[in-house]
């Protein structure tokens, strides 16, 4: 194995992000071709008219911070303490998420790829959102 392999880090979120031109992160969810409806991460069937019709499609890029919370004792592989919270996206999607650097309730954010823990294969890479640049 190669040394650039055993330093990548595993990403957690598999397919659900996209990292583009300039570093910019990307949420990919699902849009129903029969009604609709968005969602985050996508689902094999629609959860408002049952239809397994479900294309890829990105996630707005800023969101508004719904809730949060601090976790400070949590399994070994994760980084402690750590934000966790909801982020509605104007979609209507809601995203379960780390959250990184000081927040309010209301704030816009946006997600960025950040490291969320370790474990024996080494730093393991997810989105975390943070709050927008003024």
């Amino acid at each position: 194995m190669s040394v650039e392999a055993l330093n990548k880090p595993t990403r957690l979120c598999g397919d659900a992000a996209e990292v583009g031109a300039g570093g910019v992160t990307t949420l990919m969810g699902g849009v129903c071709r029969d009604c609709g409806n968005q969602t985050f991460p996508r689902t094999p069937v629609c959860c408002v008219c049952m239809s397994e019709s479900i294309a890829p499609a990105p996630m707005p890029r800023t969101g508004t911070l719904y809730a949060f919370s601090t976790v400070h004792v949590a399994a070994k592989k994760w980084k402690n303490p750590m934000c966790i919270g909801y982020v509605d996206l104007p979609n209507g999607a809601r995203v379960f998420t780390h959250l990184t650097g000081p927040l309010t309730i209301g704030d816009a954010v946006e997600p960025i790829m950040g490291i969320v823990g370790e474990d024996e294969n080494g730093p393991i890479e997810s989105f975390i959102f943070r709050r927008v640049a003024p």
